[in-house]
């Protein structure tokens, strides 16, 4: 602990001696909080394969322009020694300085001789996967924290083909980060030079109607019926999707209710506890609107535009489903579509990640699909597509459970937008057969099986916190749970020896008969999350199997 805290402190030294301005008047209301300057400074903010997210402040593990300027560094440094004449999109959304850590990685990569394409106005994450594929650059940066509380941004890589950066990318361009001092070796020229000097060239609506043209026409070769609509309520909850969700569901003939307080950018999300369509708290606005419009439909986008969550109005109450219940009516119903229009073909795919629902592979086994498994995170889901783009082998759709969902080739990362569409056209289907989409859901639990999941997370943070995650990895690995309820620990598989030709990861699994128990550590925020996916014969007996693997999460966090 000595070491780590005389490291810290010569950081902060060093950094009060670089820095100017609201930073340097930051740093110096520090001087006399040890454990303020420690967790700052004792480390700096990694470049995961999530990028970089931390919070907003002055310190090598925070998010700010010495930290954005070092990592764009690297990132320019590995781009020239694959290719001499790169060029890279970068987007940004509504959160507090996401413009100014898009010009910042912008001005960079000009000086050093990189073209960049630099959206004109808040863009969403989807948008950024799309216009990478379009205008074939080697690569692409979104400035976000997606979903996180207001003081986190963050910062994500994406390939040439679109995918969010993997391992491997990650770690080539983490190598290159890493031989970098944070105030001698960025290079960065002002911004309206490098406009003069068209090294940032300005991305402006046409690219928008690009992306709307794109998934209009896939959408509307599904025929679904419409013959009724869904009033459909929808919050943008401050974020960077409103224009795309709003036109294509313009475009799509729906009639939509904006939360007008939720559709401004404000970058404190002021009426919110937390930007997260996964939080019921961020339907609150939603739901009043819903109720005094008589929506049959209520969607919610997170900041960047990637995810979304759904209530819908069932005999005048309102009721959401979980991401994977999404997933699994998305993956029937275009199912579905595709063989009644299309033809499916063996070979056709599916993806999901390793925590996401089971219920998927009955579905797909029905149809003849296959269904491929990633690790967590939809960058695994992009990569695969990309993997079978070539092999004759047809992508249909994809999800995890964190509320993410592609279908078409536009993109290859998660699409709130298309996914507003396919929601709000599913469930016109439904309406037009006098179903619900609550009736759609338990139809195909009686004909595929009552599978549940929960998602339970744990906040432990700081230098200490990262200790207890490491304990409690560790005892899942050495000492699980060897029964929960009367079933018996059939297998553990640890995803760091390299589990079925998956990437080593920091993930276990234990296996019994009926329950799934998944525990890996977040990559974005100080959590250690575990996954409960259970198999009952039942409504009632796979929500028992919920409650004794709860109990067994208890018992393995006690370390």
């Amino acid at each position: 602990m000595d070491n780590i805290r005389e490291r810290a402190f010569n950081i902060y030294e060093e950094w009060l001696e670089n820095v100017d301005g609201e930073l340097k008047e930051e740093l110096l209301k520090l001087k006399d909080d040890e454990k303020e300057i420690i967790d700052r400074f004792y480390k700096d903010l990694e470049f995961g394969t999530g990028g970089l997210r931390g919070k907003i402040g002055a310190g090598s593990n925070r998010m700010n322009i010495y930290t954005v300027a070092r990592a764009t560094q690297g990132y320019a440094n590995y781009l020239k020694k694959q290719k001499d004449f790169p060029s890279v999109v970068i987007a940004y959304d509504t959160r507090k300085n996401s413009e100014l850590f898009a010009k910042t990685a912008s001005r960079v990569l000009a000086a050093n001789d990189i073209n960049v394409f630099l959206f004109d106005q808040v863009a969403p994450t989807p948008l950024l996967s799309f216009a990478v594929r379009k205008l074939k650059t080697d690569g692409g940066i979104v400035i976000t924290a997606s979903h996180n509380p207001p003081e986190y941004n963050g910062y994500k890589v994406y390939t040439s083909d679109g995918t969010q950066a993997v391992p491997k990318y990650a770690n080539e361009i983490t190598a290159e980060i890493e031989k970098l001092n944070y105030f001698k070796d960025s290079k960065i020229i002002p911004f309206e030079e490098a406009l003069k000097n068209e090294k940032i060239s300005l991305l402006n609506e046409e690219i928008f109607n690009d992306y709307l043209d794109e998934i209009e026409g896939y959408l509307r070769g599904l025929n679904a019926l419409m013959d009724i609509k869904p009033i459909i309520v929808y919050t943008p909850l401050y974020g960077a999707a409103l224009k795309l969700v709003t036109g294509i569901l313009s475009r799509l003939g729906f009639e939509v209710f904006l939360v007008e307080e939720q559709s401004k950018p404000d970058s404190n999300f002021s009426t919110l506890k937390v930007p997260n369509p996964e939080e019921k708290s961020a339907f609150e606005l939603a739901l009043k609107k819903a109720k005094e419009v008589k929506a049959g439909l209520v969607l919610a986008t997170d900041p960047d535009g990637d995810r979304i969550g759904i209530y819908e109005n069932y005999n005048g109450e309102y009721i959401t489903f979980t991401g994977n219940q999404v997933g699994v009516m998305l993956t029937h119903f275009l199912l579905c579509k595709f063989r009644e229009y299309s033809s499916l073909k063996v070979g056709d795919y599916i993806v999901k990640t390793i925590v996401t629902t089971d219920m998927v592979k009955p579905i797909a086994e029905e149809f003849g699909v296959t269904v491929e498994e990633t690790l967590t995170g939809f960058k695994y889901i992009g990569e695969k597509i990309e993997k079978y783009k070539n092999s004759g082998r047809r992508f249909i759709f994809g999800f995890e459970e964190s509320y993410g969902y592609l279908a078409n080739d536009h993109a290859r990362d998660k699409d709130a937008i298309i996914a507003a569409a396919l929601i709000s056209i599913m469930a016109s289907e439904m309406l037009s057969k006098r179903k619900t989409l609550s009736e759609y859901l338990k139809d195909l639990k009686e004909k595929y099986g009552y599978y549940e999941e929960k998602l339970i997370s744990f906040e432990f943070e700081g230098f200490e916190g990262a200790q207890k995650i490491n304990r409690i990895m560790n005892k899942m690995r050495k000492n699980p749970p060897v029964k929960i309820g009367e079933y018996d620990l059939l297998e553990t598989l640890d995803y760091l020896k390299g589990i079925e030709g998956l990437p080593k990861s920091d993930v276990v699994e234990l296996r019994y008969s009926k329950i799934k128990l998944i525990g890996r550590p977040s990559g974005t925020e100080p959590k250690i999350k575990f996954y409960i996916l259970v198999d009952g014969s039942t409504e009632d007996e796979a929500q028992q199997l919920i409650k004794e693997a709860e109990s067994a999460i208890s018992e393995i966090v006690n370390v």
